[in-house]
């Protein structure tokens, strides 16, 4: 029932960790407590001679919102005193004469990440500062609790919370039960689009690699519509994102689907059949390879469609403002100001391209995502959808019971493997798939 399937779908949601919400005044106040907990326990004499008498009133229970100070600057005195006493701890731990392995207490390296995420040094004087909102680390990386490092604060859509999220893959072939075939759990920071590969490599090892894999638009990306096939002969039907120019969204003017280009001869031709001048190898922010293309600013200028091709520089609008603001109009300040505009240089249009293979791929599936054929298949990813409402509703995959992503990725296994039973169960009784859902109105 496995072997024989064809196509399968994904859909991620997310996963709230076993732990409280907590504001950041509360995870200072919590990982002190923490940290005095474990080494009560680890090392009581060396923590009974270097204890503060007021640390029994301030972390001798557990810190909750409720207690603290309401008025901001009460709270930021306090958080100024928790931050002077985890780093008196700290210093103590870090101490030469001090065992080395108190700093290896994973309390107490959580309590030194805490401090290093909320506090920096300034002047002798005052040993700690808090840290601005601004000023704090990404969600990547900021700790949220100390009694679950990993669960990290996300944010999708109209959806906030604290916790992991669940990739569930399940095959979607008319004469198959509906068997989940794959769970993947990641930290909450991860996008959809980075989780495509581990999920094929994870169904290469079960020799369970669909043919057709349904996605929706967060998944598929050119890189992963070209490695999925080159490496494990995968079609991901998915729509991808369109062009982010200004032309695109205003659907007025060229985009990039309206240039040629020649990949031999790294030549890019307009539509006024102009040639580009530069052709240049480069890196977006997160490393992947582009290619920059840049025309002639003098043929720009020239070109009689410019306004619906490329845009003033911000630079050159702002000048022109300024003049005005110098030398007012005669007449019309808009007549002036266009005047004015025409005579100062354009920007020569400048165009970024991915590879030669991923930029067909991507170009390609934005034509063929168009098509009925294509959205017919494609309608039956939101299937997927319904899996995750039962695993809600019967097994509450949505609420982690344990510390830990590889803890909570276990328990989501152990859901999946349920669900598998049930739906076996139904498919050799001969109970029907439930129909769609549709409202007349």
């Amino acid at each position: 029932m496995l072997k024989t399937h064809r196509r399968q779908r994904t859909d991620s949601t997310h996963v709230l960790g076993a732990i409280r919400t907590l504001n950041r005044l509360e995870t200072l106040g919590e990982g002190m407590r923490l940290a005095l907990d474990n080494l009560a326990v680890a090392a009581p004499d060396w923590l009974a001679a270097n204890i503060q008498p007021d640390w029994f009133d301030r972390y001798g229970r557990r810190v909750e919102n409720y207690r603290l100070p309401k008025l901001d600057s009460e709270r930021e005195e306090l958080a100024s005193i928790i931050g002077a006493d985890g780093l008196s701890l700290l210093d103590a731990i870090y101490d030469p004469t001090v065992p080395q392995w108190l700093r290896q207490i994973p309390a107490v390296e959580t309590l030194r990440q805490i401090w290093v995420q909320q506090f920096y040094a300034t002047e002798p004087d005052v040993r700690v500062k808090w840290r601005t909102v601004k000023d704090m680390p990404p969600s990547t990386i900021a700790i949220h609790s100390p009694h679950d490092v990993e669960a990290h604060y996300s944010s999708k859509r109209s959806i906030d919370w604290v916790g992991y999220k669940v990739h569930m893959t399940e095959i979607c072939d008319e004469d198959s039960p509906r068997f989940i075939t794959n769970v993947h759990t990641t930290l909450s920071t991860i996008t959809d689009e980075q989780a495509v590969e581990p999920i094929h490599s994870s169904l290469e090892e079960k020799d369970l690699l669909p043919d057709e894999h349904l996605l929706d638009a967060g998944y598929p990306t050119a890189e992963n519509l070209v490695n999925s096939k080159t490496q494990y002969n995968i079609e991901i039907i998915g729509p991808v994102r369109s062009d982010p120019s200004w032309q695109t969204k205003a659907q007025l003017g060229f985009d990039s689907s309206n240039f040629q280009i020649d990949w031999d001869n790294e030549k890019v031709t307009c539509p006024q059949e102009h040639q580009s001048t530069k052709w240049l190898l480069g890196q977006e922010v997160s490393g992947k390879p582009v290619i920059r293309v840049r025309f002639n600013g003098v043929t720009c200028r020239a070109c009689p469609v410019r306004s619906s091709c490329t845009k003033y520089r911000i630079s050159q609008v702002r000048s022109v403002i300024v003049s005005l603001k110098a030398s007012p109009a005669n007449g019309s300040i808009r007549h002036e100001f266009m005047k004015r505009c025409t005579k100062s240089k354009t920007e020569p249009r400048e165009l970024t391209f991915l590879p030669q293979e991923q930029h067909l791929a991507l170009q390609t599936r934005r034509q063929t995502q168009q098509t009925p054929e294509w959205k017919t298949t494609y309608n039956q990813r939101a299937g997927i959808e319904s899996t995750h409402s039962q695993a809600i509703r019967r097994s509450a995959l949505r609420q982690s019971r344990y510390i830990g992503l590889k803890k909570t990725h276990m328990m989501q296994v152990f859901i999946a493997c349920a669900l598998n039973l049930v739906r076996l169960d139904a498919w050799l009784n001969g109970i029907p798939f439930a129909q769609t859902r549709s409202r007349t109105f």
